[in-house]
């Protein structure tokens, strides 16, 4: 079948497609799925820079939508012919079949029934992480302030307006540029700082008062300047580590600020509790279904999947970016 693989870690020139990579089968408790679109994630460029372990040679593709091929023992729920949207956690989704676990695999019936299967792509992923950064790591509340890091990508946009939906009185975005901070302008952010003023802005625009929660997914020096700008029993969800740079607190830090470290990883939530996820990404696709979560879509074909990654990586990316496995 064809797919995108890399054999060995390095930039995003590795990744390149083949038209010889094996077609899964539909083990217990699994589906395969015959893919139209899937999307690209920062995670995958983490995983190709080798980040994070994964054996060679790696299929990347978190999250794939298209129609059930075949259904392993065990499963209900599911048929063959069925249209569904799926987290592909362990990777396999920029190709033309994957195989995922069916307690992450959703219908796209009812009230999913008309979302566009590019956007469905696009909203597996950024929406149930923003739900649950949102919900229930961060819990943002009514009145609260809430900044938002790498503020114009996929999981920014949708976090944004889905903490204004919670009752967010003010969301602030952060942004490497004042291009890029002009263009999350437009997914609900009250203002949009680049991070070179980062605290002085934000200062500025909280009248010194600090924020009360911190959704980040960058790291870095930008991580420590954002953790100094929460409020007394602020809340700093950590769900990624674009700059590959970590930051070590002491654990009295926590103490002495009042203030919370807390951790979003769907990995980890996938092995350790499936349902909840399954909630979150239930919840994330009916947000865009409804209208109440607008997502950016730009649509490559798989053949240009390099340049997507390459696009993520620098960080000349708006939005979310989806590839037609179907379109070649």
């Amino acid at each position: 079948m064809r797919a995108a693989r890399f054999a060995e870690f390095g930039d995003h020139n590795v990744l390149t497609v083949v038209h010889d990579a094996p077609e899964p089968e539909a083990a217990p408790g699994r589906v395969v799925i015959q893919v139209s679109h899937a999307g690209v994630n920062f995670a995958e460029v983490m995983f190709r820079r080798g980040q994070f372990p994964v054996g060679l040679p790696h299929v990347p593709g978190l999250e794939a939508v298209g129609t059930v091929r075949s259904v392993g023992e065990g499963v209900t729920g599911l048929r063959p012919g069925q249209r569904v949207a799926a987290l592909t956690l362990d990777g396999g989704g920029n190709a033309e079949f994957v195989s995922a676990r069916a307690d992450l695999t959703v219908p796209l019936e009812d009230e999913l029934a008309g979302l566009p299967s590019a956007l469905a792509a696009a909203a597996l992923c950024n929406g149930a992480t923003a739900w649950g950064v949102v919900h229930a790591a961060g819990r943002v509340e009514q009145g609260d302030t809430v900044l938002v890091l790498a503020a114009a990508g996929g999981v920014g946009t949708a976090a944004a307006q889905l903490a204004r939906a919670a009752g967010a009185a003010r969301v602030i975005g952060a942004t490497s540029s004042p291009e890029k901070a002009a263009q999350a302008l437009e997914f609900g952010y009250d203002a949009v700082v680049t991070y070179d003023r980062l605290e002085e802005e934000v200062r500025r625009l909280t009248d010194g008062a600090g924020v009360d929660v911190v959704l980040d997914s960058i790291g870095g020096d930008t991580r420590g300047t954002a953790n100094g700008l929460l409020a007394t029993l602020g809340r700093h969800v950590i769900f990624g580590d674009a700059a590959a740079q970590d930051t070590s607190y002491q654990a009295n830090h926590v103490w002495f600020t009042g203030t919370a470290l807390v951790g979003y990883n769907l990995g980890g939530l996938a092995n350790s509790r499936p349902g909840v996820l399954g909630d979150h990404l239930r919840s994330a696709l009916r947000a865009v279904a409804d209208g109440s979560v607008r997502i950016e879509v730009t649509e490559l074909p798989l053949a240009d999947v390099a340049k997507a990654h390459e696009l993520l990586e620098s960080r000349a990316s708006v939005g979310k970016y989806v590839v037609a496995v179907d379109g070649r």
